[in-house]
């Protein structure tokens, strides 16, 4: 029954169809499955994480450039550390999450391990057929409601229970509909009322890498934006110079 639907599927890709309800479904357990084996199986990996951080103080689309942070990231047991190495080029000793600006954790692996994560009980509903670099890709909408939520979105330098929120969230997450694999993910907060940051968004794109013989998931870019008040922020992230601990070898993303 599975490989059938698994055909029925590949059928309907290449006619441009609607799947039904049922094929729908597969997909999405098929891109469960690949993002549980993801984040189990990845090896522990060192990268560079490029964020060029921007603002508009005034709110009126007039972005000025803030800096560029240099950070190296390690992940290891599903678990993401940062490590803020230069601003700007020039050596420091801050910690990431305390700079003078806009910074987010998680696009690393957590976001995608989170929203497949059967307990998060994420809602999924087929929206369409788009294209993502010159390749047809399924494209589901979703949403994780309050209950059962594990986003953090704060205000401030430190975390504490006046300023931190968990926060609901929804968006859409664009699936390869051969391999099953996730292509991109895009993730909006639901802030209550009050709350100093009233919008909080990111997109992640993920692409096949291969390294020591082995073809890894794992993102490309992404982008964070938020705003408080009048004034936005937006940080444009690049990994880069991915490599094994212990190892020299960088990967090299498929063209």
């Amino acid at each position: 029954m599975r490989c059938a639907l698994s055909i029925l599927l590949f059928a309907a890709t290449l006619h441009g169809q609607r799947p039904t309800d049922d094929e729908a479904s597969a997909l999405i357990e098929k891109a469960r499955t690949g993002a549980m084996s993801y984040t189990n199986s990845l090896p522990d990996f060192l990268c560079t994480q490029m964020v060029r951080r921007y603002q508009d103080p005034r709110g009126d689309n007039r972005w000025e450039r803030l800096d560029v942070l240099t950070v190296r990231l390690a992940f290891s047991d599903r678990h993401e550390d940062y490590k803020l190495m230069a601003i700007d080029g020039k050596q420091t000793k801050l910690d990431f999450m305390e700079t003078n600006g806009p910074t987010s954790k998680g696009e690393f692996g957590s976001l995608l391990w989170c929203l497949f994560y059967p307990k998060m009980e994420a809602e999924f509903r087929w929206k369409g057929w788009t294209m993502v670099r010159k390749q047809r890709a399924a494209l589901y909408s979703y949403k994780v409601d309050q209950e059962h939520t594990q986003f953090h979105v704060s205000f401030g330098r430190t975390r504490d229970s006046s300023n931190d929120v968990l926060a609901p969230y929804y968006g859409e997450v664009t699936v390869d509909p051969e391999s099953g694999a996730v292509l991109r993910i895009t993730q909006h907060a639901v802030l209550p009322v009050g709350f100093p940051i009233r919008e909080s968004s990111a997109t992640v794109e993920y692409d096949y890498a291969d390294v020591g013989g082995h073809r890894y998931l794992l993102p490309l870019h992404a982008e964070i934006n938020m705003a408080s008040g009048r004034y936005k922020s937006r940080n444009l992230v690049e990994f880069k110079d991915y490599r094994k601990f212990g190892s020299e070898a960088t990967i090299s993303f498929d063209k």
